[in-house]
């Protein structure tokens, strides 16, 4: 049986999340997350098929469909890795945080790039138009990094949920990372990979 490219590229992408979803699991004790990990990784597999077979059946919507896949791989990767620093290192506050959250949004952002160009935009890089896409994808980029560092090491200092420190720090990332991925979409699809 012979897969389409973009479905073998969606195996991928599920691989991948289960496993940063895995790794954000093992520091999320809030809201019992981690009794309920199978039905996280059911319902991600469920949501990515879902949003895919959409996007195949409503064309209009492909590119929409794909990014917030693609949006939500780089979540994880981004929330998994520094779940996985914050668990090996049990830093979780100060300079190290935002050294941390620097890191692995940097992870994200390569993982983005990849991703968004071969399956959400499907724009192969045209000879020549390497370097000027890529400086396009990095201002975008640059600009969403800013603002969600920003706002995740200012919610991360105002803990007013009261969660124990390394939790209130993966919860601020994600409600950054949620911000950021407004600001990718709209810069990628009418300044980066317009067509």
């Amino acid at each position: 049986m012979k897969l389409k490219p973009s479905f073998k590229i969606l195996v991928i992408v599920c691989l991948l999340g289960l496993f940063f979803l895995w790794a954000f699991l093992l520091n999320a004790s809030y809201l019992n997350l981690k009794n309920y990990w199978l039905v996280l990784f059911i319902l991600y597999l469920i949501g990515n098929f879902t949003l895919y077979k959409i996007g195949e059946k409503y064309p209009r919507f492909t590119t929409v469909t794909r990014f917030m896949i693609i949006g939500v791989l780089n979540t994880l990767v981004d929330l998994g890795t520094l779940s996985l620093l914050i668990y090996f290192s049990g830093l979780t506050t100060g300079w190290y945080y935002t050294l941390f959250k620097s890191l692995t949004f940097s992870l994200a952002l390569a993982n983005s790039y990849i991703f968004n160009n071969y399956f959400s935009f499907q724009h192969p890089d045209e000879k020549g138009k390497f370097f000027v896409k890529m400086a396009k994808f990095l201002a975008v980029s640059l600009g969403a990094f800013l603002i969600n560092i920003t706002v995740a090491s200012g919610l991360n200092h105002f803990n007013f949920l009261n969660l124990e420190p390394g939790n209130w720090g993966i919860l601020a990332a994600l409600l950054a990372s949620l911000l950021g991925i407004v600001i990718n979409f709209v810069g990628y699809k009418f300044w980066v990979f317009r067509k």
